[in-house]
């Protein structure tokens, strides 16, 4: 009887200790790789998109807090050649798949649009295994960044589980004079959603079986002692 009471005490507090603790801040990622529709040449590939060439302050991937790293304003140059992405010449719509190398819950994009092609509305689907995809955001607009160094625009969602991240982009170039007529990007980054912490009753559940453990033994040796007696 005893026993099963004590078993008891510590499965309920195991379920009254399972509770959530503070979560870690988000991090910033990059992808590790990129595909695109349409490509104006080898100095203007999607993979200037991922590599932090451009930025005026780089990040560790995986490990730089999200928050406070935008928070420094990082700008991208207006350099373009083997610093930014264009499609083709006259090239108005366009697909780009992002792959993140393994499945994270993302819940924000840091887009860099390209301050004078940049794009004029797109829409974002993910997909875990690249085959099956979910919208969760459509007809977002970037502002149409000035003629300069040009800082990152933040797009929050749902926080949901991703490994590929498409872009439907459209209305390109951005309204803006001067603009070369296509799509273009600068730098794209995500943000990753920690998990959160619990305590699952371990610890409660070690302390009160090693209080029953104790508890048994000291029962053994006062029964064998009346036996001796």
């Amino acid at each position: 009887m005893q026993q099963s009471l004590v078993i008891s005490t510590i499965v309920g507090l195991a379920t009254i200790f399972s509770i959530p603790m503070a979560s870690q801040a988000a991090v910033i990622i990059s992808p590790v790789s990129a595909t695109a529709s349409s490509e104006f040449s080898g100095d203007y590939d999607i993979g200037n998109t991922i590599d932090q060439s451009g930025l005026s302050i780089g990040f560790i991937s995986g490990v730089t807090n999200f928050d406070a790293y935008i928070a420094q304003n990082p700008t991208h140059t207006t350099i373009a050649a083997n610093f930014e992405w264009f499609t083709q010449e006259n090239v108005v719509s366009a697909t780009v798949n992002y792959d993140l190398g393994q499945t994270y819950l993302i819940d924000r994009l840091a887009l860099w649009n390209e301050e004078s092609s940049g794009i004029g509305s797109f829409d974002i689907s993910v997909s875990t295994d690249n085959v099956n995809f979910t919208q969760i955001a459509t007809g977002l607009v970037p502002f149409d960044n000035p003629l300069a160094n040009y800082p990152a625009e933040i797009f929050s969602f749902g926080s949901v589980a991703a490994r590929y991240v498409r872009f439907g982009i459209s209305q390109c170039p951005q309204p803006n004079p001067g603009s070369f007529n296509g799509c273009g990007i600068g730098e794209v980054a995500f943000s990753v959603v920690p998990e959160p912490l619990t305590i699952m009753g371990t610890g409660a559940a070690l302390g009160f079986g090693a209080f029953f453990k104790r508890k048994t033994s000291n029962k053994r040796k006062e029964h064998n002692s009346q036996i001796k007696a």
